[in-house]
């Protein structure tokens, strides 16, 4: 009678019983490594297969994404259009345009022209045009700033204004004075008929625009007579603004004759 060991397999069964390292015992299937060898295979496989799937994403995205933009609209700004339109057709120093309301349904695009329905300063309204026919209205509200000369300090009366008693500032457009100088050249040299504070403003009723000539004062008459001109002495008998009418008398001849005052000196007489 013949014995088989506990590891020997025994003939017909696919089964073989291995002790434990915990002192069980454990049952092996023929098939059991073979399972494990086939999933060791597979992995990779699946691996690949993923990456293949997520190249394939990409591909197709990247061939959508230029159509998707070019379908978007155009990017355009309300607010920079009135900006533009502004600067191009007003002289004005600064415009600062807010609170921009697109009336209606929005256009995707640019306007072929605008045309002001109501402003342009202050509470505007302008129209948006297309070739196509449509309109849309835009309202914004508008502030404009130009540049006047104002004043660095204080000065008396009779002062004689320089370049350097002067700058610049920009103001709102609305709270700029009527007759306000913005040019310095046209006040400097002359005199302040008052006496004005600092930072503000200089208006022309604050200028001596021209030299007053003083009633009495001596002149040279220059007396045009049909192409012939005549000088002779006069007097002036009142007062008298440089490039203004005034009265004056011919010492010689002791008559009232009304000429230019050319200069402080002389008065032009067209007989």
């Amino acid at each position: 009678m013949k014995y088989k060991s506990r590891g020997q397999k025994a003939k017909g069964k696919s089964v073989t019983d291995r002790k434990s390292p915990l002192g069980g015992r454990m049952k092996h299937s023929k098939g059991s490594k073979n399972v494990k060898c086939l999933k060791e295979v597979n992995a990779p496989g699946a691996y690949i297969k993923a990456i293949a799937s997520f190249v394939i994403v990409f591909i197709v995205s990247f061939m959508i994404l230029p159509s998707a933009i070019e379908a978007a609209p155009n990017s355009w700004d309300p607010q920079e259009e009135i900006e533009s339109f502004l600067a191009n057709n007003y002289p004005w120093d600064e415009i600062e345009v807010r609170n921009v309301r697109v009336k209606g349904k929005a256009v995707n695009k640019a306007p072929e022209s605008i045309f002001v329905e109501k402003g342009p300063i202050g509470k505007a309204v302008f129209s948006f045009m297309y070739n196509d026919g449509r309109r849309v209205l835009v309202n914004a509200y508008v502030r404009v700033f130009e540049s006047v000369l104002k004043s660095k300090r204080s000065f008396s009366r009779g002062h004689v204004i320089t370049f350097d008693d002067l700058y610049l500032s920009k103001m709102d457009i609305r709270k700029i004075p009527k007759s306000a100088i913005m040019d310095p050249a046209t006040i400097v040299g002359k005199s302040l008929k008052r006496s004005m504070s600092a930072n503000v403003p200089i208006v022309e009723n604050m200028i001596e625009m021209s030299r007053v000539i003083k009633r009495g004062k001596r002149v040279v008459l220059v007396i045009n007579n049909s192409g012939l001109s005549i000088t002779a002495y006069g007097k002036t008998r009142e007062k008298g603004r440089i490039g203004m009418p005034v009265k004056a008398i011919n010492l010689s001849s002791n008559k009232e004759v009304i000429g230019v005052l050319i200069d402080e000196n002389t008065v032009k007489v067209e007989l």
